[in-house]
């Protein structure tokens, strides 16, 4: 294959982008109304054990992003995009062609690691591609497209669903991700102009420096708790809504509803944060949250099930603060690392998400015939992260 050298025009560079960085979101919302059928098909026993078709995405993510990260300093990101998708295309063809429980979730455990590519070199490009304003701005119009995937990958799901089986998802997945791949590998030139070899000693001193700063220790545990709600709701929302409230084919639209407050959330953000502060509305927007849940678990303290109309009034406003927060705890997180952002960021994402893979883990566990115990779960990690962030109240706001 010759060598691409020009630049994509700056519009094709961003539809790559979000495209590429879409592979996961994907990955994941398209799966939701398929997993009751995975879990008679494959006979499981305890049905809250079909979770991990969602956990074990992020199980993948975790070792993916601290070995692409830096990897992709190291030979570039050409190269490191197109071992990730063909890891995640090696994932997405166990998925389609096994009956077994286990080797799905290791097919899984493939495709995030593969797609942490896809998510975390994207970024290097686009910082390698431009920078300042202008770098921002690229950002917001990669994740205005990126943030629609959760709106609608449901929906797209459940129209396969309409012609096949839950294979055929991960079938037409394996598709998609082969032409982003065949669109990236045909017009996309290499954008790392110096390459440095990352070694472990490197990663090593970056996780003892995350560890070690207490301002990023402290947001990157507060971002991973309070995105462990949010693992929560994904891997319980199939059954909230198709076994619980019987929504049937509506589940896409519901899920999708839900999912839009976050992407209206993010825009808010973006155009309150200067004036603001990042520390400050992610207090306020924790804050509000904490007491929302409460006064639902006040209304539901007699144990009786939160109604469908009732659970969409609680949770559409839960995930709008939510989204809110996660760009400005990350960005927090991030602040003190200075020289090593690039390596810190890489540390940084991966220790977010164990702590959000075990919060989802824990608490997943607790989901039986209502939806209340979600309300439960978004009170403590609310509380948690909120008393994460103001350990050190006096910090001056950004």
């Amino acid at each position: 294959m010759s060598v691409v050298t020009e630049y994509a025009r700056p519009r094709e560079f961003i539809a790559l982008a979000a495209f590429l960085m879409a592979t996961i979101a994907l990955a994941i919302d398209m799966m939701l109304p398929a997993m009751g059928q995975m879990a008679i098909d494959l006979e499981l026993s305890e049905p809250a054990r079909i979770s991990w078709v969602i956990l074990g995405i992020f199980a993948g993510l975790i070792f993916g992003q601290l070995v692409f990260g830096p990897l992709s300093d190291a030979i570039g990101r050409r190269g490191s995009i197109q071992i990730g998708i063909a890891i995640f295309l090696i994932g997405t063809g166990v998925c389609a062609l096994t009956d077994s429980f286990e080797v799905l979730i290791a097919g899984r455990v493939l495709q995030g690691f593969g797609g942490a590519a896809t998510r975390i070199v994207t970024q290097a490009m686009v910082r390698d591609r431009f920078a300042g304003r202008e770098m921002a701005r690229v950002m917001s119009f990669v994740m205005t497209i990126f943030i629609l995937v959760p709106i609608f990958a449901p929906m797209i799901g459940q129209v396969v669903l309409w012609f096949g089986n839950w294979q055929m998802l991960f079938v037409t997945l394996g598709g998609f991700s082969a032409i982003i791949l065949g669109w990236f590998s045909l017009r996309q030139p290499e954008t790392l102009t110096h390459r440095r070899t990352i070694t472990v000693s490197h990663l090593s001193e970056a996780l003892r420096t995350v560890l070690t700063n207490e301002q990023s220790l402290r947001f990157t545990l507060a971002t991973g708790v309070s995105f462990g709600g949010l693992v929560s709701y994904l891997s319980s929302a199939q059954h909230i809504f198709q076994d619980i409230y019987q929504t049937g084919e509506w589940f896409p639209v519901l899920f999708g509803s839900t999912a839009a407050s976050i992407a209206i959330s993010s825009l808010v953000n973006a155009n309150y944060v200067r004036r603001f502060g990042m520390e400050t509305i992610c207090r306020i927007a924790f804050a509000v949250q904490i007491l929302w849940s409460a006064f639902f678990l006040a209304l539901y303290v007699n144990g009786n099930p939160i109604s469908l109309i009732a659970w969409l009034v609680y949770i559409v406003p839960v995930l709008f603060l939510m989204g809110l927060t996660f760009a400005n705890l990350q960005s927090v997180a991030l602040e003190p690392m200075g020289a090593i952002a690039g390596t810190a960021s890489t540390v940084i994402g991966s220790l977010m998400t164990a702590v959000s893979l075990s919060v989802g883990i824990v608490f997943s566990q607790f989901m039986g015939n209502s939806a209340n115990p979600l309300i439960l779960t978004f009170f403590i990690t609310g509380s948690i992260a909120l008393l994460l962030i103001r350990l050190k109240a006096t910090r001056a706001s950004l």
